[in-house]
């Protein structure tokens, strides 16, 4: 009989001393969770400029993207001209045989894309853009090339800048990528 005793006093201190345990976790659980986690600012390059790109408009074998150029530097920054592209395979290695044309080049008729280049300055913080155009027609038996990464040069000289568009670039077997010169983000093209 004492041995029953025993049993259950120890049985019921072991359960109170769990369920303290269990309570605690849950209560630090939930009335004190972690502070979220945030998405760290991405670095500024030594250049002071940084390229994104935006989501791949899709409209009838059409495809048109944009190449954001954001001056995050602490001086105003100037292109002029064509952002220099090079187009790269999932292990970054370049991919042969594809034409990046300036303009265009019968790619689609887009009045932006054949304008002549124009100075862009920059001051602190303002963007300009540049859009890249292309068909994704497969024709023959050759395989489709898909671009996962591309180097983005603001101008000749300019550190290169490894841009990973969204689902990349499904360039089918064209050959041909179309690009707009620089333009600010208001469309004027012109320097601010």
């Amino acid at each position: 009989m004492r041995r029953s005793v025993l049993d259950a006093m120890l049985t019921t201190a072991v359960g109170l001393v769990v369920g303290a345990v269990i309570w605690t976790v849950t209560d630090v659980v939930y009335d004190a969770p972690a502070a979220a986690a945030q998405k760290p600012e991405p670095t500024c390059p030594r250049d002071g400029v940084r390229v994104t790109a935006g989501p791949v408009e899709a409209a009838l074998g059409l495809r048109a993207m944009d190449l954001k150029l954001e001056n995050c530097g602490t001086r105003t920054y100037r292109v002029e001209g064509y952002p220099g592209l090079r187009l790269l395979d999932q292990d970054q290695q370049t991919i042969p045989g594809i034409s990046v044309i300036h303009g265009s080049g019968g790619i689609a008729t887009v009045a932006t894309f054949d304008e002549p280049p124009k100075a862009v300055t920059l001051a602190p913080g303002e963007t300009a853009s540049a859009g890249l155009l292309w068909r994704n027609t497969t024709t023959g038996f050759d395989g489709a090339t898909d671009v996962p990464y591309l180097t983005v040069e603001a101008h000749p000289g300019a550190l290169p800048l490894l841009v990973a568009p969204d689902g990349g670039l499904d360039l089918g077997t064209t050959g041909k990528l179309g690009v707009s010169p620089w333009h600010t983000a208001t469309g004027d093209g012109g320097t601010r």
